[in-house]
């Protein structure tokens, strides 16, 4: 890790990482940094589907994206107006991305598994003007969208009647001489806009700034062959989209759902040296007899993201990667990536600060922690950030006057300026009047070899307040008893008021959404309703 800075001032008690290099201008849109990589190696293949085997070259990219460009040009489509992408990862779908950064439009991603209502909500937020979508949720994007009357285009299962991309892919007499646009607001513009993850309630439209996805510190290069489920409408899938455009390596697509036998599949298929997964798809995928150091012999870099690993499974992928380093970290879709950790010699921690960042620990007063006491993080990247979009209320309890971002997540530092993760500050329970965190009894389950997966829930009764009860999910074909898993807990964490009193289910899986993340809520629900 000496290759991040990061200092600790003790009189303010504030961390800071190292000084942000940047390789482009600060205002230099990321329309025009992936234009400039695409035109220079036009015959290069930077995407290959699985579904269909289709390979595209940066120069159909740029192709394709000059001429969507030149279309939103027509349209009048300019910074503050919003393009809708409601898709799986497809032939055409980067274009689509790729055509709003060079006409400095942003995209709203929204995740085609949505439900009615909540696609109507978010886009009721941003009022896309066009939308692109997969055929066979056109239907439902239409019963959602009516009252906005944008234009649609579909990306696959074209539907008779009803506008495709092709339609705006044909050749233009002024492509060659094409010039991306300048950003109208200079490098704090927002270029894309996601859906939080919704675990807490429907999702908020959260606003990503150009300065935010000019990513320095990528340690792709183009021999390499990058993977991740993940689509434009996560955070993963658009930063896995701007790697393979910017730094021009091939990037696999699929719209097959995960399992880890699949996985290994497309590792071996496709050589590829770069994956990024969520934690409930290593812990498959460790599990997986199909799994070994042979099959995942090219990977060089396993990358976690959207919540923590036990050790137990960080040591067995890290033996299945005799050619690999695990990279993991922290970080929030509002503000980007905020510490990264690499190997297994700190493995509960996130890591350290990436450069540019500010980080403080924050008691229930207000008053700056110093290291190894717990509190809420609050994260300062020195920019302005563009909110969750038309929701200045919110922006503001997230975003306070100084800049400061309140993650919401509570974590400590240590000595050695690492950062650990406890819990979310929303998910802190009490008992008979002692606070507790779900997570450090997650923990202490998921240390039995027969739990696959955990997540410990509140059940709330007026006498004691939030007993502790467990959601587990076992491994195939092991044996394990509900005062099993009560005595581990009894034995590793010895206070009554973090004992199971609530119980303990098994299930046959936990509640996550479409990109890995769980949803806690969902299983208090399980729990209850069981």
């Amino acid at each position: 890790m000496d290759f991040l800075k990061c200092s600790y001032d003790k009189h303010e008690r504030v961390w800071s990482g190292d000084k942000r290099p940047l390789i482009y201008d600060f205002d230099c849109s990321l329309g025009k940094v992936i234009y400039s990589t695409l035109r220079n190696y036009p015959k290069k293949v930077c995407q290959v589907s699985d579904n269909n085997g289709r390979e595209v070259t940066n120069g159909e990219t740029l192709t394709w994206s000059v001429r969507l460009a030149q279309h939103f040009k027509k349209m009048h489509l300019r910074h503050d107006d919003v393009i809708g992408i409601v898709a799986k990862n497809s032939t055409y779908s980067t274009s689509v991305a790729v055509g709003c950064f060079m006409n400095c439009t942003p995209f709203h991603a929204v995740n085609p598994i949505f439900d009615t209502k909540t696609i109507e909500n978010v886009f009721a937020t941003t009022a896309p003007k066009v939308i692109f979508l997969d055929g066979e949720h056109y239907e439902k994007i239409l019963e959602a969208t009516r009252a906005l009357k944008p234009s649609y285009y579909t990306l696959t299962n074209h539907i008779d009647g009803v506008a495709k991309i092709e339609d705006l892919l044909l050749p233009t007499k002024t492509e060659f001489f094409y010039q991306p646009e300048q950003l109208t607001l200079g490098g704090e513009q927002t270029v894309a806009i996601l859906c939080s993850s919704g675990t807490t309630g429907l999702p908020k439209c959260v606003c990503i700034s150009n300065y935010a996805l000019q990513l320095e510190n990528v340690f792709g290069t183009s021999e390499d062959v990058v993977f991740t489920n993940s689509s434009l409408d996560w955070i993963t899938g658009l930063l896995f989209t701007v790697v393979s455009c910017t730094s021009s390596c091939k990037r696999v697509i699929t719209n097959r759902p995960y399992t880890p036998e699949y996985l290994v599949e497309l590792v071996q298929k496709y050589q590829i040296s770069i994956v990024g997964a969520a934690p409930f798809h290593v812990a498959a995928l460790v599990a997986c007899p199909t799994a070994n150091a042979e099959n995942l012999s090219t990977i060089r870099s396993f990358s976690i993201g959207g919540g923590s690993v036990t050790l137990p499974v960080i040591q067995r992928l890290q033996s299945l990667l005799k050619n690999g380093l695990i990279t993991f970290g922290y970080g929030l879709t509002e503000v980007g990536g905020i510490s990264f950790n690499m190997g297994t010699q700190f493995h509960t921690s996130v890591g350290k600060l990436l450069p540019g960042l500010h980080a403080r620990i924050v008691d229930e007063q207000g008053k700056n922690l110093p290291p190894n006491e717990v509190g809420e993080i609050y994260v300062k990247t020195g920019r302005r950030w563009n909110g969750y979009y038309s929701k200045p209320i919110e922006t503001q309890r997230f975003q306070d006057s100084l800049g400061w971002f309140h993650t919401g997540d509570l974590g400590y530092f240590d000595d050695k300026n690492m950062l650990y993760i406890v819990d979310r500050k929303k998910d802190i329970m009490k008992y008979q009047g002692m606070q507790y965190w779900p997570g450090e009894i997650e923990q202490v389950i998921s240390q039995l070899p027969q739990v696959a997966n955990v997540c410990v829930v509140g059940v709330y009764d007026e006498r004691n307040g939030d007993a502790a009860g467990a959601v587990v999910v076992k491994r195939k074909d092991a044996v394990l008893t509900e005062q099993q898993v009560k005595d581990h807990v009894v034995k590793q964490i010895p206070v009554s008021y973090k004992q199971l009193h609530a119980g303990v289910i098994f299930v046959d899986e936990l509640p996550h959404n479409t990109n890995g993340k769980l949803l806690r809520k969902e299983a208090k629900t399980l729990f209850e309703s069981l």
